[in-house]
Formats: structure tokens, sequence, C-alpha cells
């Protein structure tokens, strides 16, 4: 079974063409569509997932009232995924987990499934091995928009067809690139010449609105027009952001996929819209840790983008972009011990909670030591919320 999560307070426009490819790929009885709603949620989302299952499809859209009841089963502490908050697609994974989904495929209310496109199909590569090239890089990071053909609006304001120039999407970087490795200078070799990877997750990509920062909205306005391709899979030792739109995982490594709590108070900061980037590192370090794949490319979605204020953005960025400065280079040294994705996720936990007293300065000192604490003792949590569902 193939679970497919989202959580929404928007209209349900993006609904229909995944059902679509669904129907197309005559996976409907095989998948299902968990749609997780908040407080401020439309109710025309749950009308929506009713017309869905009248047309036999597996959609379900959980009261409030069900989702709490869920999470009181798990014991699962009721301020542990906050209301108002992205952070609700945690219940969406844990009921998937409970469903006994063999695949969980996480998705955001922004992106759409174009005609014709296998969803489903393409990330059922997980729990397989490809042939598709492997990345290796002299200093260990992949920039995943290189992939990518973008046209960057420059010159004039207001997005003015005339002053766009068509530039390669590898002169942006994804949202949760360190900037200390933007600006370094490396060598990127595809190889074909290595051992198959089991994939364990699996990152599609995104047309229109890249999924950059708010630094790259406000000075570049990138638009991607095509994926140059090819699909890759990351080397061992090779790293990138990934976040939770498209993304695919095995049943095993979901169990990690906790979407990490923002909100936190970081140097007269509030760390947001880096829950999804925390999470992708350390799943994606699990994932190095038992020795499984990484894969970068298909299926492609458009990312049709929602009403965003980009100063308030980069405001609720900053903070994230500071942190991974330095957490980041730790959480590629932390050694991990466990030969099951619950055990090196705990191991994780531990790791990080120890080492957060190490961590000093700006950001640090006013806030940072603490996120990282009660980001472990959520790990934590998670931890044994998963473990409860066997």
């Amino acid at each position: 079974m193939t679970s497919i999560v989202l959580t929404t307070i928007y209209e349900p426009a993006f609904l229909r063409g995944y059902l679509d490819a669904l129907r197309d790929g005559r996976l409907s009885d095989e998948t299902s569509i968990t749609i997780i709603p908040d407080r401020k949620t439309v109710p025309s989302v749950q009308h929506a997932a009713l017309a869905a299952q009248q047309e036999g499809f597996r959609v379900t859209c959980p009261t409030l009232e069900e989702q709490e009841g869920f999470l009181r089963r798990l014991g699962v502490p009721m301020d542990f995924i906050p209301y108002n908050s992205d952070n609700r697609r945690n219940v969406g994974f844990l009921m998937a987990l409970d469903q006994g989904c063999d695949v969980l495929i996480s998705i955001d209310d922004d992106n759409y499934c174009p005609a014709g496109t296998r969803f489903v199909e393409e990330h059922l590569v997980v729990g397989r091995t490809t042939t598709d090239p492997v990345v290796r890089s002299s200093d260990g990071w992949f920039n995943i928009c290189n992939l990518l053909k973008s046209e960057q609006q420059g010159g004039q304001s207001h997005g003015d067809p005339a002053a766009a120039q068509p530039v390669e999407a590898g002169d942006i970087f994804p949202r949760g690139f360190p900037y200390f490795a933007q600006r370094m200078h490396r060598k990127v070799e595809l190889a074909h010449d290595t051992a198959p990877l089991p994939i364990a997750m699996n990152a599609g990509l995104w047309l229109d609105e890249p999924d950059v920062d708010a630094i790259y909205r406000l000075c570049r306005r990138p638009k991607v027009r095509t994926f140059k391709g090819p699909s890759v899979i990351m080397g061992p030792d090779v790293w990138s952001p990934i976040n939770t739109q498209n993304t695919a995982l095995t049943r095993a490594a979901a169990l990690t996929y906790y979407y990490i709590r923002m909100g936190f108070p970081l140097q007269g900061l509030e760390i947001d819209r880096y829950g999804d980037i925390l999470s992708g590192y350390l799943t994606q370090k699990c994932v190095k840790h038992l020795g499984h794949g990484i894969r970068i490319g298909t299926p492609i979605l458009d990312h049709r983008r929602s009403p965003h204020n980009l100063f308030k953005d980069l405001y609720h960025e900053l903070a994230g972009m500071v942190l991974l400065e330095e957490l980041v280079p730790w959480l590629r040294e932390e050694k991990l011990s466990g030969s099951t994705y619950p055990e090196a996720y705990a191991c994780l936990a531990e790791g990080l909670a120890n080492a957060t007293g190490k961590f000093k300065g700006f950001i640090w000192d006013q806030g940072g030591r603490e996120f990282l604490a009660d980001t472990a003792r959520c790990m934590k949590i998670w931890g044994k919320a998963v473990a409860s569902i066997g």
C-alpha cells in the first residue's frame, strides 16, 4: 500500500490531478490519500475528500476530533503536534504508518500533478535498486537545481517577460543548502560503475517555482521551465537538502521522518519554514548510516506557490539559515549505531541532545541550544509513537 499525505487550509484545487494520475495508472485501489485539516482548513476540503470517495478513491480527511483520538491511542501528548502549523502533517505520517503503508509519499498543497505524470509509479522506485547514475562530489555536496533549467527574472520589476533571461538553475540553490557550501567550488561527476544501492528515499523535483529560500526569491525570482535530468542517486558521502514536497520513503525510512516543530524563538527571531529541511537532513543521516540510497529527479510536479510575503518568509528563514551553517557539519560527522532505522534515529536523537552544549555564539546563545534540546526531546517522543505502531 502506498500512502500520499499532506496538510492544507486552502481550497483543494490540487486534488484532481492526483486522482487522475491514480486512475490512469490503475493504482487507485493500492494508494490512499490522507489530507490532514487544521483549525483554519476550509470546509471544501472535507467535501472534496467525500466526493473522491464516491468516485471510488481511497481519500480520507480525518476531523480534528478523529486526529486527537488517534494521537491519544498512540500515547502522544496533545501539544506534541501543534495546531495552525504545517507540523500537522506528522499526524498523517503516523496514520499512514498505522494503516500499514509500504511507501509514504509527502506532498504540499501547492504541488500540482501535471496530466500524464506517472506520479506514484515513479516514486515506487523506493525499496528497489536502479541503474540511475551516482553523483560523486569533491566536497560532498550536490546542488539538485543543476538538474533543472530555469529562467531568471532580471532587469525590471513586476516580472516583465521582456526582462526574462535564461540561466542555468545551478546558479540558484535549493532552500536549506548551507551558504558555506554554496561558496565552495566543487567537481561533480556522474558515475555508472558503482554497485546499486537500495533506494530508501526519492525526492521528486518541481517546475515553475523552485524550492529556494526567500533571499533567492527576492533577488532573482527564478522560474523553472524544464527538468534537464537525469535522475541521479546521491553517493554515500554526498548531501543535499530534501524537503517534504514530492518526497517518497520506504516504510522503514519513514519511521524517522518526523517533521521538526518550528516556532522556537532564536536571537529575537522565530524559526519557521525549516521543519521539512531539518527532518530531511536527519532522515538522510539515517539512510546513509544504513547503506541505502537517495534518488533525486522524477516525478516532476508543478509548484504553484501559494501567496507569500517574502520579507516575512525571510524573517522566519534567517534563523534556520544560520543554524544550518554549524549543525549540518556536525551532523555529517556524527557517528551512529544501530542496524534498524528506529535504532539509528534513537541514537541520533541522543547524540543531538548531548551535542547541544557544543554550539556557542550567534543564534546558539539565545535559544539555539534550547531549540536543539527540544528537537531531540520531540524526536524521542516520535520514536515512542512509531514504536507503539509496530
